[in-house]
């Protein structure tokens, strides 16, 4: 649940920022927050591998290299997020993938009722996993294109002369 709450505060502070600038994207504050949680995400594989190695069965082989190397692809993927279109798409497709791909040590932990370092047991592993398919259509949907382009958000005057936020 970090990770959540990493992308939660991540993507608030983003929002918060963006609607100060009067530059307020929800996409975009929902991607930033998704970046930095993927980068604090891929710095825990390396700081602390020992609950991302509970993830592993015990037949995978080279199981410290594997943490290593998601923990890489995290923060990889992260820092992709913040690029320009079409990259941007690109990555949020990659992550997406990637998020599919790793669902099975999510679910061997809930299945086979592994004690993971610092993770409640019982019903927990089990709530994390529609957690997953939150994550997959955020990331889909953060770096998805909207009607009007690749524009940032714009202040716009309406008929009432008043500011108002208009996502183009």
């Amino acid at each position: 649940m970090l990770f959540l709450l990493v992308l939660a505060t991540a993507t608030l502070i983003t929002a918060a920022l963006q609607g100060i600038r009067r530059r307020f994207d929800a996409r975009s504050a929902a991607r930033v927050g998704l970046a930095a949680a993927m980068a604090f995400a891929g710095v825990a594989h390396m700081a602390m591998p020992t609950p991302f190695l509970q993830h592993l069965p015990p037949w995978t082989p080279a199981a410290e290299a594997v943490i290593f190397v998601t923990g890489v692809i995290e923060i990889a993927l992260g820092a992709a997020l913040l690029l320009r279109h079409p990259w941007r798409r690109r990555a949020g497709l990659a992550l997406a993938a990637y998020l599919v791909a790793v669902f099975p040590g999510n679910l061997y932990v809930a299945m086979a009722d592994v004690d993971v370092d610092g993770q409640p047991g019982g019903w927990y592993p089990w709530a994390r996993l529609p957690l997953q398919a939150l994550f997959i259509a955020w990331a889909l949907w953060s770096t998805r294109r909207t009607a009007g382009g690749d524009k940032r958000a714009a202040v716009n005057r309406g008929d009432s002369g008043r500011p108002t936020l208009v996502s183009r």
